[in-house]
This record gives structure tokens, C-alpha cells and sequence, in this order.
């Protein structure tokens, strides 16, 4: 099982906040030199990945050029408009629905390309 960066990240916030709050109510110090180690640590993990990510992406470069990709970002962008201020001729919804359906006729026409 691997461990997300998000994960790792939602954690330490967490455990962050709470330090917090459990540092303001007893009184508590922060040992700063284990702190600095751990968030280095972390942080090190974390930008590894995503070195590691991008030699994945740069692998899957014909990926980027795949009309079922280009249409699922569309729709992620169709669907942030609203919340941007434009108005759009059409329902977003029905926008989206309509590029889903096309996406699965291209899924179902033509397979993805290997990982």
C-alpha cells in the first residue's frame, strides 16, 4: 500500500492543530530542533514523489494529446467557470453530461493507451 502526499500532509495538519491547541492549554514547548527534522523529513518525502510523478507524466506524453483526456479537462474547466463569474449559454451540468457521453463513446470506440 503506498501512502499518499495528500495523506501525509492531512495528517500533519492535523496533528499540527492539535499540538496547538493542546500546547496553548497546558502550557506546553514545542521541541523546535525534532519539529524542523520531522516537517524536513516530510518535506523530503513528499518532493521526491514528486519527482517521481513527473518522470510518470513524462512517460505517458501521448496521453496528453488523447481526446478523451483533452475532454475530461474541459469538463473540469466547464464545471470552474460558474464559480469564476462566467456565464455560460448552457447549464454546466448538461455541458458536462453531454462531454461524458462523448468520452464514453470514445472509450467504447477506441481503447486508452497503455499505461
Amino acid at each position: 500500500m503506498t501512502t499518499s502526499r495528500k495523506l501525509i500532509v492531512a495528517i500533519l495538519a492535523v496533528v499540527g492543530a492539535a499540538g496547538t491547541v493542546i500546547g496553548a492549554e497546558f502550557g506546553l514547548a514545542l521541541n523546535v530542533t525534532g519539529l524542523v527534522a520531522f516537517l524536513g523529513g516530510a518535506a523530503l518525502y513528499i518532493q521526491q514523489e514528486a519527482k517521481a510523478d513527473k518522470l510518470r507524466m513524462a512517460a505517458q506524453k501521448a496521453k496528453w494529446g488523447d481526446p478523451k483526456f483533452l475532454l475530461t479537462i474541459l469538463s473540469a474547466v466547464v464545471a470552474a467557470l460558474p464559480g469564476a463569474g462566467v456565464n455560460l449559454p448552457l447549464d454546466p451540468g448538461v455541458i458536462n453530461a453531454v462531454l461524458a457521453v462523448i468520452v464514453g463513446i470514445l472509450f467504447k470506440a477506441k481503447p486508452s493507451l497503455p499505461a
